[in-house]
């Protein structure tokens, strides 16, 4: 054997090494979150933008999450106060410092509120218009890439007004359809850099929802005037915007994701028309996330999708990559995405109707 062979075959094996290294570390982990509460209750999940910290809000009791909390006996997550076991909302800033939901203020009722890591928990109030409600203020749903812009719901009485909040300003109703008493509208999501606010306002004369965006201080309908749906996530610069909205071609309604004012609904897993499906966030690249199925008889799966990829089941997409999940579960929904495309986290169910959370790093 020549000196030149075995040179070449040293440069072929480490080639090879690199190769496999390189494969070895885009294959996405999968990761059971135990439920702090011990109570199999309901969930929801907030990312930051890189997927390194994480709010989450568990039957009403909020918390936070990061990879080097200690993890006994909570695994990660730092109890951070009560919220409302009514309100599911959860939200959280680009660089993780800033949380949003609802909880009980100083007056007995619950509204808006925003936990900061320097200064802890700070109540929103409610706009001069605003009423109570069953109780509540209203409640708060998504903040912009620091904390200082917030946005959610408030109760004008009977109905209820998307809003947005700084500092200077104080909250601010966005707007609500007029027509019969108790037209509403939400904002549901903003944009990091403030510019862009999504969420829905109702028909004045059907009364369902309709998909809308907030932008310099006017409404835009952008998915028709008298379209069915609601928008639910927004990427980091406004450009793309997902959420649910009437096919009409198909009679359901669809996950859509819109940019550049095109919308395109991105169907079912099964490719059954009957079948729904929702998309709960988009990243900055494109990928949306979201569940489809019949949410009325055979249940529903987490789905993701992009520009690349067509809409398909979150758990094959996992599996065609070498991720083995837990046995005897369903990824049911997919409910965000970091804007860096990194991190998903959603919420599982087995067969006996018990459910908890997950995570997937998709990438380092």
């Amino acid at each position: 054997m020549t000196d030149r062979y075995v040179a070449r075959l040293l440069l072929y094996c480490i080639l090879l090494l690199t190769v496999c290294s390189v494969a070895w570390g885009q294959t996405p982990t999968f990761q059971m979150l135990i439920d702090p509460t011990g109570s199999g209750t309901w969930m929801n999940y907030a990312l930051s933008r890189d997927g390194k910290v994480m709010a989450a809000n568990y039957g009403g009791s909020i918390y936070r999450w990061t990879p080097d909390t200690p993890k006994f006996p909570f695994d990660g997550f730092t109890f951070l106060g009560p919220g409302n076991f009514l309100n599911s909302e959860i939200g959280i800033s680009s660089d993780g410092t800033t949380i949003i939901s609802a909880r009980t203020g100083p007056d007995g009722n619950v509204n808006p509120a925003l936990w900061k890591q320097n200064t802890g928990w700070s109540d929103l109030g409610h706009p001069a218009n605003g009423c109570i409600m069953d109780g509540q203020w209203g409640g708060g749903y998504d903040v912009n890439s620091d904390g200082t812009i917030a946005v959610g719901l408030a109760w004008y009485c009977p109905g209820a007004e998307g809003f947005v909040w700084n500092r200077t300003n104080g909250m601010t109703g966005l707007s609500h359809p007029s027509g019969p008493a108790g037209t509403s509208s939400r904002a549901s999501a903003i944009s990091a850099d403030g510019q862009t606010i999504v969420g829905f306002s109702e028909d004045p004369q059907q009364g369902v929802r309709r998909p809308v965006r907030w932008f310099g201080g006017k409404t835009y309908l952008f998915a028709g005037d008298h379209t069915p749906g609601e928008a639910s996530g927004v990427s980091s610069n406004g450009s793309q915007i997902v959420g649910q909205a009437w096919d009409a071609t198909a009679f359901s309604s669809y996950a859509f994701h819109y940019t550049a004012g095109n919308l395109v609904s991105l169907g079912t897993i099964s490719g059954i028309s009957s079948d729904q499906s929702y998309a709960n966030a988009v990243a900055d690249n494109g990928t949306t996330v979201g569940w489809s199925g019949d949410p009325f008889g055979a249940g529903i799966q987490a789905f993701i999708w992009s520009p690349k990829l067509r809409m398909q089941s979150l758990a094959n997409y996992l599996h065609q990559r070498g991720v083995l999940l837990p046995f005897g579960i369903t990824l049911t929904s997919a409910l965000d995405i970091s804007a860096d495309g990194s991190t998903i986290v959603g919420v599982w169910q087995d067969a006996s109707y018990n459910q908890g959370g997950w995570m997937v790093r998709l990438k380092k």
